[in-house]
């Protein structure tokens, strides 16, 4: 397995190294555009989260999130750590995508969109570490005759 790793600080403005690290690591990698895509928009809401929410009585740029991504065969993982408050994302209810705005409330979407994105999720809280990794099938790249 191939892996790449930054550590971020709980600053928002931390976000465009995450994007510039994801982009490298894509081109680095083969990884394509679309999931290239799709992974920065998991990474920006997982990591906006750990900083709102996790770290939000830290001052920032004063706690990590360690992002880890991996590439081997025809998939990757993504493995993010802190040791904001233990909050499990996966323990939250499915977001009722069928009901309007008023009915279902705000928030969750993330999530959601979360676990349409990736294919596999698995958190656990360990030496007082919140550890989500997420799996993604990378799909073959297109034939010439199917483009």
């Amino acid at each position: 397995m191939t892996e790449a790793a930054i550590t971020l600080g709980n600053d928002l403005g931390e976000l465009d190294r995450l994007t510039a690290f994801l982009n490298s690591c894509a081109e680095q990698f083969g990884i394509d555009a679309r999931t290239c895509f799709q992974l920065n928009l998991v990474c920006d809401e997982l990591v906006t989260n750990t900083i709102m929410y996790g770290y939000k009585n830290e001052a920032p740029g004063t706690k990590a999130i360690d992002v880890v991504l991996g590439v081997s065969g025809s998939g990757l993982t993504l493995l993010l750590v802190d040791e904001g408050i233990a909050f499990n994302p996966l323990e939250r209810a499915e977001v009722r995508t069928d009901l309007s705005v008023e009915e279902r409330g705000i928030g969750g979407l993330g999530i959601h969109f979360v676990r349409q994105v990736m294919d596999e999720l698995h958190y656990e809280r360990k030496d007082n570490q919140n550890r989500l990794r997420l799996s993604k099938k990378l799909q073959a790249p297109l034939e010439e005759n199917e483009l």
